[in-house]
């Protein structure tokens, strides 16, 4: 299944942060060459935004976990502000 993880943060990110956000990823998918990493500036916000693929399983599942894994990666993100979890197809 398709897993999008975006976080919003206040200030531009490093490289180290993008790195960061693609390890997360790296932790979780089930295949590695599908883990993507980007960055958009929208609305004043800085958008890191991963997207890969996990094995395929109830989303309610997973959630927590991909949560917990990106929380983590991310602890010394600065301004950091949200995330937001999604399965698109």
């Amino acid at each position: 299944m398709n897993v999008q993880v975006t976080v919003a943060a206040s200030v531009p990110p490093t490289e180290k942060d993008l790195d960061d956000l693609s390890f997360a990823a790296s932790q979780l998918t089930s295949k590695q060459d599908s883990i993507a990493v980007e960055m958009r500036e929208e609305d004043g916000q800085f958008l890191l935004i991963a997207t890969f693929k996990m094995k395929t399983t109830a989303q309610y599942k997973v959630v927590d976990l991909i949560s917990k894994e990106f929380e983590f990666s991310l602890v010394n993100l600065k301004g950091y502000q949200d995330m937001c979890i999604s399965f698109p197809r």
